[in-house]
């Protein structure tokens, strides 16, 4: 047993099954997936070296290049394009920091009518679970574990993420300490009455596993298609023995194989993950137990036989010997078995995801793949071209040491104001000469740029999208932006792999989980639906058509039949301005009342012209418009004493010439009371 190890030895005969007939077939699919993915690794191995910017330890010319002056000088490339590839993808895949997916519930309407929902409830049931999944995201970042994935594909052509994982965390949760019912500090003032407990919860997160721990079928069109998926790894004593306790784990069989954590293993790929800046084992920190995890088909009966030899699994009596089911088995050291157990729900945790799909095999082409051999000729011109500045650039001489006096001269190292004697009758120049190389680095450098942009043209990763200027660049706005999104075309398969593969795939798993955990946010079943793909179009461009259609259906006639506030909301999220909207409830009062407005009788001062309709109407109608206007008649008035009054003034007013021909008033006359009329 390795030091610092201990536990109690169960009472009980261990259960080692190393020899059962399940783990020679686990362990020999093992090594039919690690002997057909060999072609594979070594390809992964020499983009992984590329993108560190370091050469291949089995390199033919590695142990003499380098001496004697030459170049070993190493062009990044692939770092460059793989790194700018991880940045556009992440950048468009998260441009909110958010998981870029929508729950869509016409899938599922047939249900939606049996529970008796409307659409208003459903759409309501659709924000509340999409909020949900969007949070849990952020509280476990899986952006963080995304953006590590991504660039694993970059380099390696393929990229691997597990889960939902079942994890128990402490959560911190504050209280009010009381004592008889009462806040403890109006007993005792000066005590904080706020305590923290932490309470366990079980939550789910995602994990990013290296492709070299993964294997499947290569042949397979894709993961879920392979006989079986697995995952080698190597765990710290400590944390194995943390599995010792879990559910569905055989202790003894795990402590066994605690027992034999070793400081190597065959299957470890860590020198290769690591290149010239692997140290190799050094003591206990390198002591690790190895396990197996494999999900796949099982044959029954070989399950019927752990069953039949005391192991803790049910296997149901339906199920026939000749059968095989989908199910979970973990090897430990030397193939013992540490659990087994039948996969009920059909769903593996592995999600493969190809950065560019590859015909007729599961494992892609990435970055770095594209650009392997453009990636070895910018090396060499640039090697090639160090070493012919190194010949050229520096002062080399032949010297004929028998014409040169060295006792009087020295050494022959040659300095500014070094003094040369030469022997009699013997000139400098018959005892040195200065030697020339050509400078051929010109045709170097042309070869350099070439591969240069075989590079952009393989890796579809042009020069501007990682800053580089170029007097073929169009300054304008609108010409960068036609610039970039002619550059994202070459993504656009990448991000719908990553749609297919790893958001749709995920965020239903995640779901199935919040629904087996009984959560109330997920009352009812949703179709998950992918958008990453959809941000790769220009924002400009998107904001125009988004305005050309609004000014499309301006019309009121066109009006009807779309929805402005979505318009707006839109085209404010592509502005990223989306924090001057109002919010939904500010928006739906002000629509409220614009309908009561528009319910509400209006002034009739403004619908109607009085002065034209006013005389038309009786005496009675007349009153009632006053009423409306707000003025009061005086009921005691006498209109036709008043008319009869009016008359006679004004033909008093002509006897006396002070109307004019037209018969409107000339001037103002003084009246009979003192006061001034018309």
């Amino acid at each position: 047993m390795p030091e610092g190890i201990g536990y109690e030895r169960n009472s009980q005969k261990e259960i080692l099954y190393n020899d059962s007939s399940i783990a020679t077939y686990v362990r020999g699919i093992f090594d039919d997936f690690r002997s057909s993915r060999m072609p594979y690794e070594l390809e992964w191995e020499e983009d992984n070296y590329n993108f560190l910017g370091q050469y291949q330890q089995n390199t033919t010319w590695k142990k003499t290049e380098g001496l004697g002056g030459k170049s070993r000088v190493f062009i990044k490339l692939t770092a460059l394009k793989c790194n700018t590839a991880q940045a556009k993808i992440v950048d468009v895949l998260f441009p909110r920091d958010e998981m870029p997916f929508g729950l869509d519930s016409t899938t599922f309407e047939h249900i939606y009518r049996q529970l008796g929902l409307n659409a208003e409830q459903v759409a309501e049931l659709v924000a509340i679970a999409e909020k949900k999944l969007k949070m849990h995201y952020k509280d476990i970042d899986l952006q963080e574990v995304f953006s590590i994935a991504i660039l694993d594909m970059a380099i390696l052509g393929s990229a691997v993420l597990k889960g939902p994982i079942a994890q128990i965390k402490n959560l911190p949760y504050p209280t009010v300490k009381t004592f008889g019912g009462f806040p403890i500090d109006q007993l005792i003032p000066g005590i904080n009455p706020v305590q923290t407990q932490m309470l366990k919860q079980v939550t789910a997160v995602i994990d990013h596993i290296p492709l070299w721990e993964y294997y499947c079928d290569p042949n397979a069109k894709s993961n879920s298609e392979s006989i079986m998926e697995m995952q080698f790894q190597r765990l710290l004593p400590g944390v194995a023995m943390q599995l010792a306790n879990q559910d569905g784990w055989v202790r003894d069989n795990v402590m066994a194989s605690v027992e034999r954590a070793s400081l190597t293993h065959d299957d470890d790929h860590t020198d290769k993950m690591l290149g010239d800046n692997y140290q190799g084992s050094q003591g206990l920190k390198d002591k690790k137990v190895p396990f197996l995890e494999a999900f796949g088909m099982i044959p029954v009966k070989y399950l019927r036989d752990l069953q039949s030899g005391g192991f803790p699994i049910e296997v149901p009596k339906e199920m026939r010997d000749h059968e095989s089911v989908e199910g979970l088995v973990v090897l430990g050291a030397d193939n013992i078995v540490c659990k087994a157990d039948i996969n009920y729900s059909k769903r593996r945790p592995y999600y493969m995801c190809p950065y560019k799909k590859r015909p007729h095999c599961v494992y892609g082409v990435g970055v770095a793949g594209s650009i392997r051999d453009s990636q070895k000729m910018v090396n060499s011109a640039a090697r090639m071209t160090i070493d012919n500045k190194a010949l050229s650039g520096n002062g080399m001489f032949a010297i004929n040491k028998s014409r040169i006096d060295v006792r009087k001269t020295g050494n022959l190292e040659f300095h500014s104001g070094k003094v040369v004697w030469t022997k009699a009758n013997f000139s400098p120049n018959d005892a040195i000469q200065a030697l020339t190389f050509p400078d051929v680095t010109a045709g170097l450098q042309e070869l350099m740029e070439l591969f240069l942009r075989f590079a952009d043209e393989e890796s579809g990763i042009p020069k501007i999208t990682h800053g580089e200027q170029g007097d073929f660049l169009n300054k304008t706005a609108r010409g960068m932006s036609m610039l970039m999104g002619a550059a994202n075309i070459g993504l656009k398969p990448v991000m719908k792999n990553i749609d297919d593969y790893w958001i749709e795939p995920i965020t239903e798993a995640f779901y199935d989980f919040f629904v087996a955990m009984q959560d109330p946010a997920f009352p009812v079943p949703l179709k998950v639906k992918a958008t990453g793909h959809d941000n790769l179009m220009a924002k400009e461009i998107k904001i125009e058509n988004l305005m050309n259609f609004m000014q499309l259906t301006s019309g009121p006639q066109d009006a009807i039949f779309t929805d402005r506030v979505k318009f707006i909301k839109m085209i404010a999220r592509l502005m990223e301005t989306e924090d001057v909207v109002k919010t939904e409830e500010e928006i739906q009062a002000i629509l409220q009342t614009l309908a009561d407005q528009s319910k509400a009788p209006g002034d009739l001062r403004e619908r109607l012209n009085i002065e034209k309709l006013y005389p038309l109407l009786s005496r009675i109608e007349q009153a009632q418009i006053l009423d409306q206007l707000g003025i009061t008649p005086d009921p005691n008035y006498d209109h036709k004493t008043a008319e009869l009054q009016a008359q006679l003034l004004l033909e008093g007013m002509k006897t006396q010439g002070k109307i004019a021909e037209k018969g409107t008033p000339a001037a103002v006359v003084p009246g009979s009371n003192g006061g001034d009329k018309k």
